[in-house]
């Protein structure tokens, strides 16, 4: 196991502002943004690996012998939480603004208990320049069966997501139920991030969590 920086957060300001979606719906996004608390998390060492791997360029080019002397920063990202259905997400839009190295985003403070469906969406600037783009989830929430299925992938499990990933945030976002907190056994846990240059790895977290539901994830001592 290594330590990779999380930041605990709290909220410092709102404002607004509109977008628009692929339907060309006009969003009005509640702007929050987060003060970094530093801290710890614990991931598998075998996930960190994942993220500073020797990569292969736009040309297939290896570059591995950058990675020595990569240097390795932390950077913001941004999280947008959209509502499908109203009521779901408290004030129907929502971006978070986190410091840089990412933070932890508690669900209780912008999910309702109502049912229905909202995406999650992730602005990671560093992407735009990077020959390289890496996420990996590390898996927070319980294995649980609902009905006949299995949701959630087990503490400390983890997975390079990082196609599923370019192809979700092209469109709407990840799409997620919170129908007997589905929501949960798909977003529990803590989504890596490395945007990989020539002499920098530029990396961020997001973790999810839920201070109300807390027997649906992992304990901290699993992490």
């Amino acid at each position: 196991m290594r330590s990779f920086l999380l930041m605990i957060i709290f909220f410092s300001g709102l404002m607004g502002a509109c977008v628009k979606n692929d339907e060309h719906r006009e969003i009005q996004f509640r702007e929050i943004s987060f003060r970094q608390i530093p801290s710890d998390i614990k991931i598998p060492a075998q996930a960190w690996d994942l993220l500073s791997k020797p990569g292969k360029g736009t040309e297939g080019v290896c570059l591995g012998c950058l990675v020595a002397n990569r240097e390795v920063m932390f950077s913001e990202i941004n999280v947008l939480l959209i509502g499908k259905n109203p009521g779901i997400v408290s004030g129907e839009a929502v971006r978070i603004s986190l410091p840089k190295g990412g933070g932890t985003i508690d669900l209780a403070n912008f999910i309702t208990d109502k049912r229905g469906s909202f995406y999650v969406k992730f602005e990671y600037g560093p992407f735009e320049k990077a020959f390289e783009k890496t996420v990996i989830f590390v898996s927070g929430s319980q294995k649980r069966k609902i009905g006949d299925r299995y949701f959630g992938s087990g503490c400390n499990q983890f997975f390079d997501i990082s196609n599923r990933f370019v192809k979700d945030m092209s469109g709407d976002g990840l799409k997620v139920n919170t129908t007997e907190d589905r929501h949960l056994s798909v977003l529990g846990g803590t989504f890596l991030f490395a945007a990989k240059r020539e002499t920098v790895n530029d990396v961020a977290q997001v973790t999810f969590t839920h201070s109300k539901k807390r027997p649906l994830l992992c304990s901290h001592g699993e992490q």
